[in-house]
């Protein structure tokens, strides 16, 4: 009993004993707190590093000679207009500022003053000193050989009927005849009117592209309004000059089954009678 009586005593004083806790104290994070008036300092500074940079870019634009033009290089696609002619056009542009020259007018300037050479000029910046000035020229399309009685005019004509060339011929190029009365002006100027001269050079590339039979040279009948080309294989091919190239061409094709041209012995063909749904191709054989 007394056993008991005690370990009951005793448990009861374990109960009423205090109970301690440790308490971690708390951390308080502290914040460094920016006075206004370094705000106010940093903030001026910020605006004069900015305004330095501005300020240093403007000069470097408008005023160094980073941006300033020292080579200008011309492309030009064909020997029509000479790169002297076109060198004090060129010589404009250096020296100048690339960001703020005015190219526009320059490819005005330079398209007016060649207009019957020069199709299109481009011009094109490579920053930061060099500038490219490509100049396309009107292709050129055929020889001119003018025939009055025993005297020969040649000329090398482009797209839009302008002689590029005079007393010369380039290899690559078709001939074409004109027998005339008289010798055309000396020196660069629009010899053969472009409307008339669209379905003579159609003459020349159409038909080696229907028949695959290369033309040697054409004779240009002004007042017939006709074109008499001469092919490799030695025969004349009449064409109206009045009529679509392509419908002519278009019948002869249509009548190789009946006339083979790459085997016959012909003299010439003609395609200049044109009609309905029964056109007819004439043509002669040699003896």
């Amino acid at each position: 009993m007394r056993r008991r009586f005690h370990r009951l005593l005793l448990s009861k004083r374990k109960e009423n004993l205090p109970t301690t806790t440790i308490r971690r104290p708390k951390t308080r994070r502290m914040f460094k707190q920016t006075s206004p008036g370094m705000a106010l300092f940093k903030k001026v500074m910020y605006f004069v590093v900015a305004a330095l940079i501005f300020v240093g870019l403007v000069y470097v634009a408008l005023f160094s000679s980073f941006f300033e033009i020292t080579k200008v290089s011309l492309e030009k696609s064909g020997e029509a207009v000479a790169s002297t002619a076109l060198a004090p056009f060129v010589d404009k542009l250096k020296g100048k500022n690339i960001l703020f020259v005015n190219t526009d007018s320059l490819v005005r300037e330079i398209e007016q003053t060649f207009k019957n050479q020069v199709l299109l000029v481009h011009i094109k910046k490579s920053y930061p000193h060099k500038v490219i000035v490509k100049v396309e020229e009107y292709p050129a399309v055929l020889n001119l050989r003018v025939m009055v009685d025993n005297m020969v005019q040649k000329f090398v004509v482009n797209q839009i009927g302008y002689s590029i060339l005079e007393n010369s011929e380039q290899k690559d190029l078709p001939i074409l005849i004109w027998r005339t009365s008289k010798m055309l002006p000396a020196g660069k100027s629009v010899v053969i009117d472009p409307q008339k001269l669209a379905p003579i050079v159609d003459g020349f590339t159409k038909f080696k592209d229907y028949f695959g039979i290369k033309i040697t040279e054409g004779e240009w009948k002004k007042v017939e309004r006709e074109l008499h080309l001469k092919t490799e294989k030695n025969f004349y091919v009449w064409l109206d000059l009045t009529q679509n190239v392509d419908g002519q061409l278009s019948k002869l094709k249509r009548a190789l089954a009946k006339l083979d041209i790459y085997r016959e012995n012909l003299e010439y063909i003609d395609l200049r009678i044109a009609g309905g749904d029964n056109e007819k191709v004439i043509f002669k054989r040699r003896k």
